[in-house]
């Protein structure tokens, strides 16, 4: 009866979360950066609470045992790393532009998009991973 609207907040947590790709574009100069850093900063923060809260709520109202089978547990090595990529590579170039004294900073600002389209072709192909594993179980 609880699954659904505790995973519907999970699911809002984690919409939140990868809202980084759908503005990195829209940035123009280190201002925009700045003020987006710090507004993620707080958001960011507030999903991984909600994330990890709500990932032990599911399990809890589920079952203890699905830690068991082999499938959730690389589904779920599988979606910590698409965290620790946002986190690893796009959050950290979005610091070192909000850290920078330059004006416009374009040449880190393409790097920043670039790489962010890498890591987001990297979390869509993790993610189509973790749906194929939840699908067919294998190894069940």
């Amino acid at each position: 009866m609880l699954f659904y609207p505790i995973l519907a907040v999970h699911l809002v947590a984690v919409i939140a979360k990868i809202s980084v790709f759908f503005t990195i574009p829209k940035l123009r100069d280190v201002q925009s950066v700045q003020k987006f850093v710090q507004r993620y900063q707080t958001i960011d923060r507030i999903s991984n609470y909600t994330m990890w809260i709500t990932g032990g709520l599911l399990l809890f109202v589920t079952s203890w045992r699905l830690l068991l089978q082999m499938w959730l547990l690389v589904s779920m090595l599988l979606y910590i790393l698409v965290f620790l990529l946002i986190r690893g590579i796009v959050f950290r170039r979005l610091r070192i532009i909000a850290d920078s004294k330059k004006l416009y900073a374009r040449d880190e600002l393409k790097l920043l998009r670039t790489e962010s389209y890498c890591v987001m072709a990297a979390a869509l192909a993790l993610l189509g991973g973790i749906g194929y594993l939840m699908v067919n179980k294998p190894w069940a």
